[in-house]
C-alpha cells in the first residue's frame, strides 16, 4: 500500500514537472510581436546587430500604447531613434518631408559647426550651383546641397557649367564642397561625372558586407545598377587633369559622398577641414501614411574600397572662413597655388 502511494506521488510529480517544462518552452518559443516601425528599423539599420531589439520594442510599446498620430507617438519615436546610436537618423513625414524626430543621443565628438551659419547659409534652399573661370585656365565649381526637384534638370545645371568652362580652355579645376549640406547625391554625381572619372568611383557597404556600387560609364552615373538620368558624354575631360577639392566641417552626408568619389583619383588634392562625419547612406522607408524611417543602411567607401566611418579628411588643413570673397579666400589661394605648380 505504501509502495503504491509512493508510485502515485512519483507519477504526479513527474506530470507536474512535464507540465512546467512544457509551459516554460511555450513561453520561450512565443515570438515577439514587433511594432511595424521598430521591425523596419531592426531589419534595415546599419547598427542592428549591436541593439537589444526586444528591449527597444518593449519600451517603445510602453511609451506609445494605443497612440496613433505622429504627434502622439513622438516620445516613443524619439526613444527609438536614440536607441539606434545613429546620428544620421530621423523620422520624417512622407507628406511634406518635415522632420518629426532626429537623433539626440550621445555622439563621439563635439559638433564644431555654427548653428546659425548652418540654418541661414548651408540649409538655404535658395542656394544654387554656381561656377566661374579663374585665372584663365582654372575652373571653379561650387557644389551646394541639393534637395527635392527634377534630378535631370539639376544635373544639367552642373554639366552645362563643366561644358562651358572646358570650352573656355579650363584644364585645372576647383570643386568647392565647403557649403554642401547634403541632400540628393544623384544630380551632383551625374553632373560631375566627366570630372570624377570612369568606372567604379565609390560605393556603400552594409553590415552584411554587401556593396552598393556607384559607377560612371561614358559620362553617365549609375546607382546600384540603375542609371540615374540619361546624360550625354560631354565634355571630354582627361583623367589626369588636376582637381582641388575644398572641404569644411559643414560638408555633410551626400556632400561627403561626392568628396569620397574623388578620393583615389589621379592628381587630386583635398584642402580645408575634415568633414562633418555623416558618411552613411540613408534609406527612406514609408512605414505608415504619417511616418517615414530615414536611417543609416550602409557606410561609404571610395574607389579603392577604403571605408569612411568617421569623416573625409584633407591633404592640407586650413580653417574655413566663410563670408570671404574668392580673391581673399586662403583655401582658394592654396588650391590655385597647387594647381599651378
Amino acid at each position: 500500500m505504501c509502495k503504491s502511494k509512493f508510485m502515485f506521488m512519483k507519477n504526479v510529480i513527474q506530470i507536474l514537472v512535464l507540465l512546467f517544462l512544457f509551459n516554460s518552452c511555450k513561453g520561450q518559443n512565443k515570438p515577439t510581436v514587433f511594432h511595424p516601425i521598430v521591425l523596419k528599423a531592426k531589419e534595415t539599420s546599419l547598427y542592428s546587430e549591436h541593439i537589444d531589439w526586444e528591449k527597444v520594442n518593449t519600451k517603445f510599446i510602453e511609451l506609445t500604447g494605443e497612440k496613433e498620430t505622429a504627434d502622439e507617438l513622438k516620445e516613443g519615436l524619439q526613444y527609438l531613434i536614440n536607441s539606434l546610436g545613429d546620428k544620421h537618423a530621423a523620422i520624417r513625414s512622407p507628406k511634406d518631408g518635415s522632420i518629426i524626430v532626429s537623433y539626440r543621443g550621445e555622439v563621439k565628438s563635439n559638433d564644431s559647426r555654427d548653428s546659425e551659419f548652418v540654418n541661414t547659409v548651408i540649409n538655404d534652399v535658395t542656394s544654387k550651383f554656381s561656377y566661374q573661370l579663374l585665372d584663365n585656365d582654372i575652373g571653379y565649381l561650387k557644389i551646394v546641397g541639393i534637395g527635392r526637384g527634377n534630378v535631370k534638370e539639376q544635373a544639367d545645371f552642373i554639366r552645362d557649367g563643366l561644358k562651358d568652362l572646358e570650352a573656355k580652355g579650363v584644364d585645372k579645376w576647383i570643386v568647392d564642397l565647403r557649403f554642401n549640406g547634403g541632400g540628393n547625391m544623384a544630380p551632383m554625381l551625374s553632373g560631375l561625372a566627366p570630372l570624377v572619372g570612369e568606372g567604379f568611383i565609390a560605393g556603400a557597404i552594409n553590415n552584411r558586407n554587401e556593396i552598393r556600387e556607384f559607377i560612371i560609364e561614358n559620362g553617365q552615373f549609375s546607382n546600384f545598377g540603375r542609371l540615374v538620368c540619361e546624360m550625354d558624354n560631354l565634355p571630354k575631360i582627361d583623367a589626369n587633369e588636376k582637381v582641388a577639392v575644398l572641404l569644411s566641417r559643414y560638408t555633410i552626408s551626400s556632400g561627403e559622398l561626392v568628396a569620397i568619389a574623388f578620393k583615389g583619383r589621379n592628381n587630386t588634392r583635398f584642402i580645408g577641414e575634415a568633414t562633418a562625419g555623416y558618411t552613411t547612406g540613408n534609406g527612406y522607408d514609408v512605414v505608415t501614411d504619417d511616418l517615414a524611417l530615414v536611417i543609416s543602411l550602409d557606410v561609404f567607401l571610395d574607389r579603392n574600397k577604403i571605408v569612411y566611418k568617421e569623416n573625409v579628411g584633407v591633404d592640407e588643413h586650413s580653417e574655413f572662413q566663410h563670408g570671404i570673397d574668392l580673391k581673399d579666400d586662403i583655401q582658394i589661394q592654396s588650391a590655385k597655388s597647387w594647381l599651378n605648380e
